[in-house]
Parts: C-alpha cells; sequence; structure tokens
C-alpha cells in the first residue's frame, strides 16, 4: 500500500485512492506515484486503491490529509483538474460516485467522531476520461495528470511544505 518507502508516521498524509482497473478511476494512484518521486519532506504518500474504510489506521490522527482522486458526474470537461474544500468535500463524499468513495467518507466521519479527524483536508480529482475496464490512464487523462500533481503540490506548498525537486 505505501507508495514511499518512509516508515516513520507523517503528520501529513496524501492519498491516493482509485481503482486502477477502470482506466482512469486509477488517477488519483497514479497522482500519488508521481508526488511520491518528489522530495516532500514530512509528507507521507499512500496509495490506497479500494480499501475505502480499511484505510481508518492510516488517517486517523493525522494532522493533514490530502485526497488524490477522479470524480465523475461533474459538468467540468474530462481532465478537468479540480480543487476541493472542506465544504465541497463533504457534499461530493455524499454522492457516493463509486465504491472507494463510501469507505473514504465513513472514515472521515468515524475519525472525526472519534476526535481524530485531520485539522486540514483537500482532494485534488480530475474528471474521468474513461472508465472501461482496461489499465492505464486515457489520453485525456493522461495528459492532465502532470496538472494534477502540481496542484497537489501548491496545496501542499499552502501548508508550509517546502518542496524540493
Amino acid at each position: 500500500m505505501k507508495v514511499t518507502g518512509r516508515s516513520e508516521r507523517s503528520s501529513i498524509l496524501v492519498l491516493g485512492v482509485g481503482n486502477i482497473l477502470y482506466r482512469d478511476e486509477g488517477v488519483g494512484v497514479a497522482a500519488a506515484a508521481e508526488l511520491a518521486t518528489r522530495d516532500l519532506p514530512g509528507v507521507e504518500v499512500l496509495d490506497g486503491g479500494t480499501l475505502g474504510l480499511s484505510l481508518w489506521g492510516e488517517v486517523e490522527g493525522r494532522e493533514s490529509l490530502l485526497l488524490l482522486d477522479a470524480v465523475a458526474g461533474r459538468d467540468e470537461p474530462p481532465g478537468s483538474v479540480i480543487v476541493l474544500g472542506p465544504e465541497a468535500i463533504q457534499k461530493e463524499l455524499r454522492l457516493c460516485l463509486s465504491a472507494h468513495h463510501l469507505g473514504v467518507s465513513e472514515v472521515l466521519a468515524t475519525a472525526s467522531l472519534a476526535g481524530r479527524a485531520p485539522e486540514r483536508v483537500a482532494v485534488i480529482a480530475m474528471v474521468p476520461s474513461c472508465m472501461d475496464l482496461g489499465l492505464g490512464l486515457s489520453p485525456v487523462a493522461e495528459a492532465a495528470l502532470g496538472g494534477m500533481v502540481e496542484q497537489a503540490v501548491h496545496v501542499l506548498e499552502d501548508w508550509g511544505v517546502l518542496a524540493h525537486a
């Protein structure tokens, strides 16, 4: 599950979620893999795949959580990168657009009830172009992946992370 090789628990977690067997549904995992190649001090990057509620132990007690995912059912064109803040996240997660969203929503709700929710939560999402069964991102998602990663870096910089090339 870990994308990074770090063994310590960082206060900031970047969590890529999605199902890589459904093309662009796996864009969050692909973005996490790209971020893991960068020097991001104090940041742990994980591939959460479709683990859903099983991610509780990874999320609880963190200071900050940045989710990377695909988000379907929007008016924006495929390949659009969307940054969601706390209010928008709750609305999006209630829609449960795929199986793993239900688990992520439950993890955040459980962490909140237990008083162990991250203080800061943001989502960087991409509107998928192709959700067909198959491996690899569509050309549209592949072209937009760099923009998704850069948006994630901007959020981390806003949180005080000094990214190094």
